[in-house]
C-alpha cells in the first residue's frame, strides 16, 4: 500500500512538472521605465530625468528607445554640463503606425520659454531628428499627430508679423518624408 502511494505521488509530481514546461516560455515582462510603449507593443520610449534637478520644470531628460527585452536601441540626451541649459520632455506620443516617437521639449533653465523644440525618433532609420529643422521654430508644445505619420505644429511668424511668437501659424508635415 505504501509503495503504491509513493508511486502515485511520484507520478503526480512528474505530471505537474511536465505541465508547467509544456505551457511555453514565460512571456516577456514589460519594460519598466517612465515613458510610452509603441502601439504595436514592440518598443518603449523611456524618458528619464538626468542632471542636477530631478523634477520638473528644471529637470533635464534623456530619451531611450528600448525593445521589449529592455535593450537600448537609441538615445537622445538633453543633459547640460551646468544643469541649466539642457532640455526636458514635455509632451510625448507614438505615431499610430509605431514608426515615429514624437516629443516636445522645454529649456531646463527657463531660457526661450516660447520655443518648444520638437523631435522625433525614426524607427526605420534608427535616428532622432528635430522637427524645427523642417518647419521653423515651434512655439507651442502641443503638436498634433494624425494617421499614419502626419505632424501639425504651430510655428513662429504670421504674414503680418514674421517674428510673432504668440500666435504663429500652423505647419503640417509627413514624418516619413523628413530626411
Amino acid at each position: 500500500m505504501r509503495f503504491s502511494i509513493c508511486v502515485a505521488i511520484s507520478f503526480f509530481v512528474v505530471a505537474c512538472a511536465q505541465q508547467s514546461t509544456t505551457q511555453g516560455p514565460t512571456p516577456p515582462q514589460p519594460v519598466k521605465c517612465p515613458g510610452v510603449t509603441s502601439p504595436d507593443q514592440q518598443l518603449r520610449a523611456c524618458v528619464l530625468s538626468v542632471g542636477k534637478h530631478p523634477n520638473p520644470p528644471f529637470n533635464e531628460s534623456r530619451v531611450e528607445i528600448r525593445n521589449m527585452k529592455g535593450t537600448v536601441l537609441a538615445t537622445k540626451d538633453f543633459k547640460s554640463a551646468d544643469g541649466e541649459h539642457g532640455r526636458n520632455v514635455q509632451k510625448m506620443e507614438w505615431s499610430s503606425d509605431s514608426q515615429f516617437f514624437v516629443f516636445s521639449t522645454a529649456s531646463s533653465g527657463g531660457h526661450s520659454p516660447w520655443h518648444w523644440q520638437t523631435y522625433f525618433y525614426d524607427r526605420k532609420r534608427k535616428t532622432f531628428k528635430e522637427v524645427d529643422d523642417f518647419t521653423g521654430p515651434i512655439i507651442k508644445r502641443n503638436f498634433k499627430l494624425t494617421a499614419p505619420d502626419w505632424i501639425e505644429v504651430q510655428v513662429q511668424g504670421t504674414t503680418s508679423d514674421p517674428g510673432d511668437i504668440t500666435t504663429g501659424h500652423s505647419e503640417k508635415r509627413r514624418l516619413s518624408t523628413l530626411h
